[in-house]
């Protein structure tokens, strides 16, 4: 992107987060922080047809971290190899950026603590769904944690974000289009399924918009930066959680842990190129793995931290390391 192009993403960034600013402050002001079911027009959803709300909790799935973390993963793991990104740094800005937008939840939710909708921690599963499936059912359509502003919106906004900004698929308008179709469509499920108030995934989305213009601002094809940014935001997200009352940290390293392991290894390997389909499954499997298990595992602060700085470097170092040690056809 030229000059001018990132200028005009900095404006975007700054105009988006004076936005966020303000109806973040009318929310505390004109709705109240004491939490309330009337918060955010009164709406805590939409529908209560059994079918719907199921439909509904497997869309919203597309907006959980999980999901998020392995279409970066898969982006720049093989990218180039498919025609997807132009060149790692490409998919590495993809990776970065999703890192990032995970802190910045964080950070968001711990500096304004609002709770969630009357019974967004409890859900009735329709008797009609064999009983094998009503454990994830049931976790589709709850939700626990903080809810200004919805992570599920803040999320898509900058992942579905950058992959519009970054991919070669189709043209650059139906990108973005289908970008905001599923920021969209993951939003709306949080209201309907009831674990968000309206204004949650709003200021979501508009949070989401401001990080997602800052970090192409920052660090369009320069993925250390946006590596650093997320970092910072990790760092900050860190201290908010701290704070009195404090919250559980470790979660919260976990993302912080990724940047800085990910710049680290982006910072010493600069990967050339990305894999193909068996060294990907030979490093996305089992890294991905660990990722799951530090993830629902009881860890301390650090180890969580180490362990996931070093799985974000394994990541992007991952190409490097296949081209070097792995079989000869993995790359």
């Amino acid at each position: 992107m030229n000059v001018d192009g990132r200028e005009r993403w900095g404006w975007v960034a700054a105009l988006v987060a004076v936005v966020f600013a303000a109806f973040a402050a009318w929310v505390s002001v004109s709705v109240g922080v004491v939490p309330s079911p009337s918060r955010g027009f009164g709406v805590s959803g939409l529908t209560s047809s059994e079918p719907v709300l199921v439909a509904m909790g497997a869309l919203t799935q597309l907006g959980d971290p999980w999901f998020l973390l392995v279409v970066a993963m898969l982006v720049f793991l093989v990218g180039v190899e498919r025609s997807v990104v132009e060149s790692p740094a490409g998919g590495a800005f993809v990776l970065a950026a999703t890192f990032a937008g995970f802190s910045f939840v964080d950070l968001l939710k711990h500096l304004f603590r609002y709770s969630r909708p009357a019974g967004a921690t409890e859900a009735t599963v329709p008797t009609w769904l064999p009983p094998v499936v009503d454990g994830a059912v049931r976790n589709t359509l709850v939700g626990d944690g903080f809810a200004f502003p919805s992570g599920h919106a803040l999320g898509t906004t900058v992942v579905f974000g950058a992959l519009a900004y970054t991919l070669n698929v189709g043209s650059e308008r139906r990108r973005w289009a289908a970008a905001a179709l599923g920021v969209a469509l993951v939003s709306l499920s949080r209201v309907v399924i009831g674990v968000h108030f309206v204004v949650d995934v709003v200021g979501g989305i508009l949070a989401g918009s401001a990080l997602l213009g800052a970090a192409i601002w920052i660090g369009d094809h320069r993925p250390l930066r946006v590596f650093g940014l997320g970092t910072a935001v990790g760092a900050a997200a860190l201290g908010a959680t701290a704070l009195p009352p404090a919250g559980a940290l470790p979660p919260v390293g976990q993302w912080f842990g990724a940047s800085l392991g990910g710049g680290v290894a982006w910072y010493l390997v600069r990967p050339s190129r990305e894999l193909a389909s068996k060294g990907a499954l030979i490093v996305g499997l089992p890294t991905g793995a660990l990722w799951v298990v530090t993830y629902f595992l009881t860890l301390s602060l650090p180890i969580v931290v180490a362990a996931t700085a070093l799985l974000g470097g394994l990541t992007v170092a991952a190409p490097t390391l296949v081209d070097r040690f792995g079989p000869a056809d993995a790359g």
